[in-house]
């Protein structure tokens, strides 16, 4: 069996609005796993998000190269959530890639939003289930290739937070699909930045 490891950085970048000197506010990234009432809710923000075969950040994460067709990652629920509070808000909340697929060949991510959590679907060890709005049906619309969305083109993730703590945004959703001319072995690692606004 062949086997594809992946690894996927995240990065928070901060954007003062214009006139404000400081930023006050800690603002995680954070990965949802686990049971739909009640997820688990894990800081990623200065390390690494493992997309694999299992509903866990955790490594190896492992996808089996199939011998036709494809099989997908468990999908990954992301948010951010404040620990710190801001003067008065954080709004404007965006979110991309570099724009170039270094996974490899016949290895791909699709993303979308979605309104609420909904735990990963799908068989662990072997595939999780596609990534869709039959499958996740609070997606806010259609997945799209991940590396649409660049510093130029960025994907807009609704919600924001005035001045107190607490997750303020929808969830960043997506998958890693595998084909069958994937190569054994490790891919290579993406970053995956978050903006937003504070003031």
């Amino acid at each position: 069996m062949k086997l594809i490891f992946n690894i996927l950085k995240t990065l928070l970048a901060l954007l003062g609005l214009a006139g404000v000197s400081t930023l006050v506010a800690t603002v995680q990234i954070r990965r949802l796993t686990g049971a739909q009432a009640t997820p688990t809710s894990t800081d990623v923000t200065s390390g690494s998000v493992h997309a694999g075969t299992q509903d866990a950040n955790t490594s190896p994460c492992r996808i089996p190269v199939p011998t036709s067709g494809s099989n997908y990652s468990f999908w990954v629920n992301t948010q951010l959530h404040c620990t710190v509070a801001p003067d008065n808000s954080l709004t404007n909340v965006f979110f991309y890639t570099d724009g170039a697929n270094g996974f490899g060949t016949d290895v791909t991510a699709i993303v979308s939003t979605a309104s609420t959590y909904a735990s990963a679907l799908g068989a662990a060890g072997s595939s999780g289930s596609l990534l869709n709005q039959t499958n996740h049906a609070s997606l806010t619309g259609a997945t799209s290739n991940l590396f649409l969305y660049t510093s130029s083109c960025k994907l807009t993730v609704a919600g924001s937070i005035a001045a107190t703590t607490g997750s303020f945004t929808n969830r960043v959703v997506y998958q890693l699909i595998v084909a069958s001319n994937a190569s054994a072995g490790n891919t290579g690692g993406e970053l995956m930045t978050w903006t937003f606004d504070e003031a």
